[in-house]
């Protein structure tokens, strides 16, 4: 009789211990999948700005400022800064779109897929950006009438190729990959949690 009882009682504290393991086990999984889903948030708050913002711009400082001229460089400068902003801007909303769709109820294999899609498509659209970004400037020198080649515009051209060389390598070195390192870090750890 004493045997029997004492095996119920290990197997009731057994299965206790089975249920607490499980139950930290899973506290554990959500505090590690909290830091990456908060991180995205922030992404995606981030990627919201950057919808919002350009136009904001665009309709309360450059058009207000424009003063229309029927020219040809005018017409070339509307263009080619339209052309290069329409495309941006359709790129900030499939990135957009492309952060909420990353569910973290996946599994850890289709969240560390959907992250790495994003990734891939973020440096993408930024190596793109940064293409196209001349053009965008050249309509912006062209429909406010500042001459491209001239001793008075050397200075500010250089100003901002300077800018643009700081910000390439900036984003390219730590703004990107650090931001996705960080996210990949996290969903490693989740991952090593769910293995165990």
């Amino acid at each position: 009789m004493e045997l029997i009882e004492l095996q119920n009682m290990w197997q009731q504290y057994d299965k206790k211990l089975s249920e607490s393991t499980h139950l930290n086990k899973e506290i554990l999984r959500i505090m590690l999948q909290s830091k990456p889903e908060k991180r995205l948030n922030w992404i995606k708050l981030k990627a919201g700005t950057n919808l919002v913002l350009p136009i904001a711009i665009i309709l309360l400082v450059l058009v207000p400022r424009i003063v229309f001229r029927n020219e040809f460089d005018f017409y070339i400068g509307i263009f080619l800064f339209g052309i290069v902003s329409l495309i941006t801007y359709y790129w900030a909303i499939r990135y957009y779109f492309l952060i909420g769709k990353i569910d973290f109820a996946s599994s850890v294999t289709v969240i560390r897929k959907d992250i790495n899609v994003l990734e891939k498509y973020k440096i993408r659209i930024t190596k793109l950006s940064y293409i196209f970004m001349p053009f965008a400037l050249i309509g912006i020198f062209l429909i406010a009438q500042i001459p491209i080649l001239s001793k008075n515009s050397f200075l500010p051209i250089s100003l901002i190729i300077l800018v643009m060389i700081i910000s390439i390598y900036y984003t390219f070195k730590y703004s990107i990959f650090e931001k996705f390192r960080k996210i990949n870090k996290e969903i490693d750890e989740l991952e090593q949690l769910e293995k165990e």
